[in-house]
């Protein structure tokens, strides 16, 4: 668990950097796990890449962040953006300069106000371009409603993918089924274009017999990161990555012995089968994981 811990945060860097980053919003999945040596997953409901554009809006102006002087100068220092000056009177000697100040006249407000809505409508634009960039670098979609439809259109060329709607703002409401078998290593999602991204669910069998169930992806409050974090006893990763915005349940059904898991009420008797459960939202931050032995 700890190498995989610094082996997503390493992988997924660029990501964290640029914000982009694929989550669950809300769903139901299931998995069942099967002796004969086969597993069916189903997920249905919200997928959604969070881009930094999204979290970083112009700043209204207020007239509280207007200083003017009585030498002359006016000044503007908004939160978000960077300082600028602009000078309503010649440039005073720095010596002569006075710290006293003075009501801002209604020109001047409106002329600062005027520089801080350009300045924010560049510094959103500029962002958004980063933004469209490095999604276009790791192969992911747009903010732009056309090429989420074209990834829409995409994915379901790829198997399991029974519906997927785009829902505009970078949401997807998909309809996933799969089944396999337990012979390899196996994850959802895999999405087309790109290798860098969170794992909803892994499946890992093992030499022994056994299978490794791990839903990373799957955590409410802070997100992954965090929630790695504090399982590893490493310092809160909670600010490097975009919130969890996951709301569900997970179930697991299986016929095989359930070794460890980590739910709140364990096992369950399941028509012949035991039954696992994990419910998703912003109260847990714990990684659903299961071992079965088959």
């Amino acid at each position: 668990m700890r190498i995989w811990g610094k082996l997503a945060v390493a992988a997924a860097a660029p990501l964290m950097l640029s914000g982009c980053l694929w989550g669950p919003g809300k769903f139901t999945s299931e998995l069942a796990i099967n002796k004969a040596g086969t597993f069916v997953l189903d997920y249905r409901g919200e997928i959604m890449l969070q881009m930094p554009d999204k979290d970083s809006p112009a700043e209204p102006w207020n007239d509280d962040m207007a200083t003017c002087y009585a030498d002359g100068r006016t000044e503007s220092r908004p939160s978000s953006a960077a300082t600028f000056e602009i000078d309503e009177a010649p440039p005073a000697e720095e010596e002569g300069q006075s710290d006293e100040t003075r009501a801002c006249t209604a020109a001047e407000l409106a002329r600062m106000k005027s520089a801080h809505e350009k300045s924010e409508a560049e510094r959103v634009a500029k962002k958004r371009k980063e933004s469209e960039e490095m999604a276009k670098l790791f192969g992911l979609p747009g903010s732009d409603d056309e090429s989420n439809r074209r990834f829409a259109a995409n994915l379901m060329k790829h198997k399991g993918w029974r519906t997927v709607t785009y829902k505009g703002k970078g949401l997807f409401d998909v309809d996933y089924h799969f089944e396999g078998r337990l012979d390899q290593d196996y994850a959802f999602p895999l999405m087309p274009d790109t290798d860098l991204m969170i794992p909803f669910i892994t499946i890992r069998p093992r030499t022994d017999g056994s299978v490794k169930v791990s839903a990373p992806a799957l955590v409410g409050g802070a997100g992954v990161f965090s929630a790695r974090a504090k399982a590893m006893g490493l310092p809160d990763k909670g600010n490097d990555g975009p919130p969890s915005r996951a709301e569900g349940r997970f179930t697991i059904t299986t016929d095989g012995e359930i070794l460890t898991n980590n739910s709140e009420d364990g096992p369950v008797a399941a028509q012949g089968r035991r039954q696992v459960h994990w419910d998703v939202g912003p109260g847990n931050d714990k990684v659903p994981e299961m071992l079965v032995r088959l």
